[in-house]
Order: C-alpha cells, then structure tokens, then sequence
C-alpha cells in the first residue's frame, strides 16, 4: 500500500466511524449513503482497485484523490458537456466567494486592516473575513483561516467556516471558547476527514487585542524591538471535537504592524527550498515603515521575486493590521 493510500484509508476509517456515530445518536438516515461510498472506498482500497478511473480504468492523479479520496471518475472521462457544466460552476463558485469577502481596505475604531486574497485557481481555501462591530464601542474581530485541500471541497468548507463565525462572534464568548464551540461544529461537518487552520483577533478600541490560534501560521509583529513571531496555538479546528484553545493579550502602539498570512507564503517552494518564515520576516522588516497596500504588495513581491520561475503550488493570502491612532 503506497503512503496515499495508508493515509486514505486512516482519512476514510476515521470518517466512517464518524458518520456510524451521528447516525446512531441521533437515528437519522441522511448519513447513510455517504457512508456506503465511504465503505465502497475502503473495500476498494483493500483490494487494490482505489484510485482508477471506473470508466478508463487509467489511474487517477494523486491530487485530485487527495483533495477527494471518494472520486470515481477521472476528468479526461467527462463528456464535453459535463465539463463545461464543471466549468461554468467553478466559475459562479468563484463569484460567490468574492462576493463574501470584506472591503481590501478598512480604517475603524483606531485600526487599519488590509489584506490581499489570491487564489490559485478558480476558487480558494483560504478564508478571510472582518466582522464590524456589534454596537458602538464593541471590538472589531478579524478572521484568517486556510482549509486543508483545494479547489470545490476546499472551498465549501471555507464558506462554511464564513458563516460559522459570522454567526458565533456575535455572542461576545472569548476568543478560546468561540474556538471551542468552532471546532466542534466544523468536525461534525467535515465528518472528521478536513482540517482548517485559523487565527483570529478581537480588536479594542483603546489600542488592545486578542488572539487565538488553531494551528495557524504565526502572525509576524513589526513593533519598536524589530520583527517577530507571535507563538502559542492550539490544534487546528476540525481533528478533534474535544480541543482546547487558549488567547493572547497585547496592545499595538500607533504605527506598529501585525502580519498574519497563510501557509501559501511561506511554504512556497523553489525547488526544495521554501520561503521559509526568516525571510517573511525579512520582508516585513523592510516594508514595515510602508502604507499598508504598499506594504503587502511588496510582501508579494518579495516572494515573486524568489520563486522566479517556479509556480505557486497554493493560495495565498496576506493580512496587515496596524494601529493607527
């Protein structure tokens, strides 16, 4: 058995004993189906038949079984019309998600957020949201999340955690219990097989912030000592419906700069060497002084520079927050 397919059929175990659960605790039926693909998956695992194509019999790319280990069909077996349907629904998802993106630019309550949002293909993983606050003198809450995967499921799932925060951070919990609460509702509907990494700041008025993190990149702090990685952080959400969070409490003085980003910046590989988080912090430091846009642009550019002609291999998305009064 190849290490893909020990690691799908660990993926595809884990996922049926999930679905054997929700089915029996709560004696509902729309499980079921999924689990006899889940259970067809692994006896096709078992007996060496995974991962080719049930029309060419060829074998299927390791990515695309990675992304979707219950896929049956390869994309070359489409007919012309099922691709342009794929197509033309690739293209309207990638509609929507713009459409739940926040303004690139926003100056509230003493702060400055910029971020800038670049698929690899058609849709994303990465997530990114700005929720204002609730009433006059409420925090603002940043959200950075990336989804394990990519294309169509990787981009569900990003939605999903768009609507789930949009509908938790309205509560006032504290960032670790908000984390908390996340977590368990993501594992449940991602049946234990998809993971996302997060970070998330609650953003006060007078200059003060939290922040919590699952498994997230750590954010790069530009401050009078220099550039720095903020540590600490939990498991990412979705492995395991019982983890725990924890936050942070700082204060950003005026003209000081938070640099959250996902992994798609710094595990950016020209050959077997990535970006690495030395030299992210390497470009913050000489950008640091930037308007925030400028800043991120040349963040980008500092990585288009060393990837030359190598291509990225995944979204990226780089957030600035600055304290500006």
């Amino acid at each position: 058995m190849t290490p893909l397919e020990a690691r799908t059929l660990e993926r595809l175990s884990a996922r049926r004993d999930h679905l054997a659960r929700l089915t029996a605790s709560r004696n509902e039926h729309r499980w079921v189906d999924l689990m006899r693909r889940v259970d067809a998956a692994i006896g096709a695992l078992e007996v060496g038949t995974w991962g080719f194509c049930a029309v060419c019999h060829d074998p299927m790319s390791a990515e695309r079984l990675a992304e979707d280990p219950l896929v049956r069909v390869c994309l070359e077996c489409l007919s012309e019309a099922e691709r342009r349907g794929l197509e033309r629904d690739l293209q309207a998802a990638g509609k929507v998600q713009r459409t739940l993106l926040p303004p690139a630019r926003l100056v509230q309550a003493g702060w400055e957020v910029a971020y800038h949002w670049e698929p690899r293909g058609v849709v994303s993983g990465d997530h990114v949201d700005l929720i204002p606050p609730a009433a006059p003198g409420s925090p603002l809450h940043l959200v950075l999340g990336d989804v394990s995967g990519k294309g169509v499921a990787a981009a569900l799932l990003q939605s999903h955690l768009h609507a789930l925060f949009r509908a938790l951070v309205p509560t006032g919990q504290p960032l670790p219990d908000l984390f908390k609460r996340a977590n368990e509702l993501f594992a449940e509907a991602t049946s234990s097989v998809s993971y996302a990494t997060l970070a998330a700041l609650r953003l006060e008025s007078d200059g003060r912030f939290s922040i919590a993190n699952a498994g997230h990149p750590r954010p790069l702090l530009a401050d009078g000592r220099g550039v720095r990685p903020l540590e600490g952080g939990g498991l990412p959400l979705g492995l395991f419906g019982d983890s725990v969070y924890t936050e942070r409490e700082l204060a950003l003085a005026p003209g000081q700069t938070l640099l959250l980003y996902t992994d798609g910046w710094t595990e950016a590989a020209r050959g077997e060497r990535e970006f690495g988080i030395g030299r992210a912090a390497a470009s913050l430091r000489r950008s640091a002084s930037l308007p925030l846009p400028d800043l991120l642009t040349a963040c980008r550019a500092d990585l288009e520079r060393y990837l030359g002609d190598a291509p990225r291999g995944d979204d990226l998305t780089l957030v600035a927050v600055r304290r500006v009064a």
